[in-house]
């Protein structure tokens, strides 16, 4: 645990200091190149942040199948299945963001708009092409396309 502040203007410092550690992590996060496990406290904007790292991923690749997003319970599947499909939404009605963190959600679903209509995705109309669920669901898809080996032979 970290000790406490001796002053207000320590405290401030702190508090600027854990802000800009929070926003190079969330910068980080978004890098395209690495993999990511995010991990924060209830509340603490993660799932914006992953819907951010789910449209970065879609801006680069040249199918949305490419990107898979998983997370350990149906509901929160869910809902960033809707934010993502809802940012791209705003994005194309040009909603003005209401805070810095989503004016970044925007830009991003923004550049996933113009990949989606140089390359014709059209993943408004076919949600489907972008896989979101949980790490069990995605196994099971997996294992549903394996062949069955047994000592007889492959079934």
């Amino acid at each position: 645990m970290s000790a406490q502040p001796a002053s207000p203007a320590d405290a401030d410092r702190h508090m600027a200091d854990l802000a800009a550690a929070d926003a190079a992590a969330r910068e980080q996060a978004l890098d395209v190149r690495v993999s990511w496990l995010v991990q924060a406290p209830a509340g603490s904007g993660k799932t914006e942040l992953l819907v951010q790292r789910v449209l970065a991923l879609l801006a680069h690749v040249d199918a949305p199948e490419r990107v898979v997003a998983t997370t350990f319970t149906v509901k929160a599947a869910a809902e960033m299945r809707a934010r993502v499909f809802a940012a791209l939404v705003d994005a194309l009605d040009g909603r003005a963001p209401a805070s810095p963190h989503r004016a970044r959600t925007q830009a991003l679903a923004n550049a996933v708009l113009a990949q989606d209509r140089i390359r014709q995705w059209r993943l408004l109309e076919f949600p489907g092409r972008l896989y979101i669920g949980t790490l069990d669901a995605l196994a099971t898809r997996i294992a549903g396309r394996l062949r069955v080996s047994t000592a007889m032979g492959s079934v």
